[in-house]
């Protein structure tokens, strides 16, 4: 299946096309509003004393991407792209990382062309390559450390990649705190795989001496481990779980997280559908020409409660029985956070992850499902047949993703897509010789709005709090608030978002 053009070839086009897509991430980076999380970082931890990174927990509070952001701003100043730009390096590195990961799993060719697309035309994912937001870091570096590990388990080298891995699975947990349940599944994979792999050895080094120099030679060669050539003499299990446990006695000692309550907890989704149908829709209702057509619903649903756990379940069995990495590495990380936050809610009643918050269910299912498709070389019977069925999906998605390619919004806060123009249009439109022109409206808008009043030293605005009163001189509204608004403090509308259909008005 497409075998006709020279592997090399796929390798360039792969490569191309990831260098185009990290260039459109930095033109999104700097082009579009920053938006309502990433405005309350700026000011609680960003403006604040930097005292606060380490003692003011919140959900917004994405440890170790705060403390990059804070010294990115402080190099570069305040402004849309210096917030993202820990996030730009994390689009370079999850680039990267998927190339590893496909390369190394399927060789040069179109499987590995089709698995990175898979894995980075995801619009949800595509947002958090640029979203000041911790999500995107925690997963490239998840994906880092799982590259590293599958190469090290198919090529072993030096002990230094085993230990950079535990490294980058470690300081995932540190970028966003959802990542503990697929990084502890990794680790698990990864120590059972290194636990094998010495045991596997061991016998070689156990084999009886002969009595000739060749024997000797032999011998001498064969007791030492395949994985420790160049590497450290210490245990492999352990190299790994050094930078894990160094970095996480740091974590817990820096991290504010002795302030987490119950209650901060409170995104995600209340049952398993809502889950599902989230990340479902975060993936394939996004955005673009699809999106309102009718049909588009019914697949959705069909995706999320049918194909997607479908293909992780039969990567999980497939992958145990060829004993198959590339399909237990991501279907294990995926079995294993179900199970644990099916638990988690049953005993705590905390919420399933939606969008932002399954972003890593969003990549092992498409490395599943490109694992799936590359196994018809080696299947027979239906299992070729399913194998080809996957090849398809892979092939519909990819097609899907690239219908809803945007750089004009993230989807979680799409109401703040137009909120710079918002900011422009206002102080386009207020009267120069008024010293201070006050400024209201939705809450959601609020905290961008104070973000651009800084950024461009608008000492004449005066940012009230709380929801729209009369006696404002402006209104920046929701595009649901507008018509109710309007109607109760006779405002008049002045400019309204293309994309967000927010408004700004004011009185008549």
């Amino acid at each position: 299946m497409f075998s006709t053009m020279p592997r090399k070839y796929y390798q360039v086009a792969t490569q191309a096309f990831l260098i185009v897509l990290f260039a459109v991430s930095v033109f999104r980076a700097f082009t579009q509003s920053i938006v309502h999380d990433e405005a309350l970082t700026w000011q609680w931890y960003i403006l604040a004393p930097a005292s606060q990174i380490f003692k003011v927990f919140s959900p917004n509070h994405h440890f170790l991407y705060t403390i990059l952001a804070r010294l990115s701003t402080a190099m570069f100043g305040v402004s849309e792209w210096a917030l993202r730009l820990p996030a730009l390096v994390s689009a370079a590195l999850y680039f990267f990382a998927c190339y590893r990961f496909t390369r190394a799993a399927f060789g040069d060719g179109f499987t590995m062309l089709l698995s990175v697309c898979l894995l980075t035309l995801n619009p949800l994912v595509l947002d958090f390559m640029v979203a000041a937001r911790g999500y995107g870091m925690a997963l490239a570096l998840w994906m880092l450390s799982a590259a590293l590990l599958l190469e090290e388990s198919m090529h072993p080298r030096s002990t230094r990649y085993t230990m950079l891995a535990g490294a980058a699975l470690a300081l995932s947990v540190t970028a966003n705190l959802v990542f503990v349940l697929p990084a502890a599944a990794l680790a698990a994979i990864a120590a059972f795989l290194i636990l094998r792999r010495r045991a596997a050895a061991a016998p070689l080094a156990a084999e009886p001496a002969k009595n000739t120099k060749h024997a000797k030679r032999k011998k001498k060669k064969a007791a030492v481990p395949p994985a420790q050539h160049t590497g450290s003499r210490m245990g492999p299990v352990v190299v790994f779980a050094i930078p894990i446990v160094v970095i996480a006695f740091l974590f817990l000692t820096l991290a504010p997280i002795e302030g987490i309550r119950a209650e901060d907890l409170y995104t995600g989704a209340a049952g398993i559908g809502g889950s599902l149908r989230s990340l479902g829709a975060s993936s394939f209702e996004h955005s673009g020409p699809l999106r309102n057509q009718h049909w588009l619903h019914g697949w959705t649903n069909v995706v999320a409660f049918g194909i997607a756990p479908l293909v992780l379940a039969a990567a999980m069995v497939w992958g145990i029985l060829r004993r198959n990495l590339v399909l237990i590495v991501p279907s294990g990380a995926a079995v294993f956070s179900a199970i644990c936050l099916l638990f988690i809610h049953m005993l705590f009643d905390r919420p399933y992850p939606a969008d932002r918050t399954g972003i890593y269910f969003l990549a092992v299912a498409a490395l599943s499902l490109a694992g799936l498709a590359y196994e018809w070389r080696n299947a027979h019977g239906p299992i070729r047949a399913a194998s080809i069925g996957a090849y398809i999906l892979a092939v519909i998605f990819v097609l899907q993703y690239a219908t809803e390619f945007n750089t004009r919004k993230f989807l979680v806060w799409e109401y703040d897509a137009d909120t710079r123009a918002i900011a422009d249009r206002l102080a386009a439109d207020r009267s120069q010789n008024a010293a201070v022109t006050r400024i209201g409206g939705s809450w959601q808008l609020q905290p961008v709005l104070r973000f651009y009043t800084y950024v461009r030293n608008w000492t004449w605005a005066e940012l009230t709090e709380g929801p729209p009163a009369a006696g404002l001189d402006y209104y920046a509204l929701l595009a649901w608030e507008r018509d109710t608004v309007e109607g109760n403090l006779g405002l008049k509308e002045i400019y309204r978002g293309p994309v967000s259909g927010s408004v700004l008005a004011k009185p008549k």
